[in-house]
């Protein structure tokens, strides 16, 4: 169904990619793949962008996903999204609405000495806050679970890895179905601001009576200062019932330290503080 498909591509392109800094924006977009990076604490960081997708067969689909992420804790970071205005037509006939929303929370389980995640999870579920009738969305929640992992390689080079699993809403009465999901994305520094990359990626089904679809997206994200990031880039179907292409782009915002005495230069500065405190005392013994 391209209704469904060309939602599901925006809803999954508002994800994910990690870095190495938070004095560096790093925005959870645009590849499928989530990175284990959490926001600071107490910053706010929006993301946002437009996704474009056309089937083989004709049909066209748009959507224009929002993503606001919180930094609660340094293993902790909550999340909500929408797909924000979407629209899809088959030529003839347009239609256009609201599509559905998340919540989330991105854990932190292991990290290395000098901090960076390697391992977290990111469950989440859907509400079916798009019009069914339009074919938006199955009006039903859907329950996520991500276990996410990434490494650097060298100097240069980043890799993430995800594992997924949902139980997915089938819609009409029906009972929802498990899905599973596969990504690795593999990205490069190629200068202090630019970050290519590339994916593949793996659904189980798409709907209960479905088979595996998979999709291969390219990109780059361009970082412009701490607190701006543009993306953009293109994905293309290899694998499934209907195939395609899409293309997306967006922007991404570090807002603030909306908490108060957190984020980056908070917590430098708290680290200051002890470490003098730290050397008063050695001078006094």
């Amino acid at each position: 169904m391209i209704a469904r498909a060309a939602v599901a591509c925006a809803a999954a392109l508002c994800l994910a990619r990690a870095a190495a800094a938070q004095d560096q924006i790093e925005p959870d977009r645009p590849d499928v793949t989530n990175g284990t990076h959490i926001v600071d604490i107490g910053l706010l960081q929006i993301e946002f962008g437009a996704v474009y997708a056309r089937s083989a067969a004709g049909p066209r689909g748009f959507g224009s996903p929002l993503t606001a992420r919180v930094g609660l804790t340094d293993w902790l970071e909550l999340r909500g999204g929408t797909d924000g205005l979407v629209s899809q037509t088959d030529g003839v006939v347009r239609q256009t609405g609201i599509g559905n929303t998340n919540v989330g929370a991105k854990l932190r389980l292991w990290a290395d000495p000098g901090g960076l995640p390697l391992l977290s999870i990111l469950p989440t579920i859907n509400f079916p806050t798009a019009d069914a009738a339009e074919g938006f969305g199955t009006g039903d929640r859907d329950y996520l679970l991500a276990l996410l992992t990434g490494t650097d390689i060298g100097r240069h080079w980043h890799v993430d890895g995800n594992y997924g699993i949902g139980r997915i809403g089938a819609g009409g009465g029906q009972p929802h179905f498990t899905q599973h999901l596969l990504s690795v994305s593999a990205s490069a520094a190629a200068t202090d601001n630019l970050n290519p990359y590339a994916e593949t990626f793996w659904f189980s089904r798409q709907e209960p009576g479905g088979g595996g679809v998979a999709a291969m997206d390219a990109g780059a994200i361009y970082e412009l200062g701490s607190r701006y990031a543009i993306d953009g880039g293109m994905q293309v179907d290899i694998a499934g019932d209907t195939q395609g292409i899409a293309l997306f782009g967006g922007l991404s915002v570090v807002v603030g330290d909306i908490l108060g005495k957190h984020g980056v230069h908070a917590r430098q500065r708290q680290v200051q503080r002890r470490r003098a405190r730290a050397a008063s005392k050695r001078s006094t013994r």
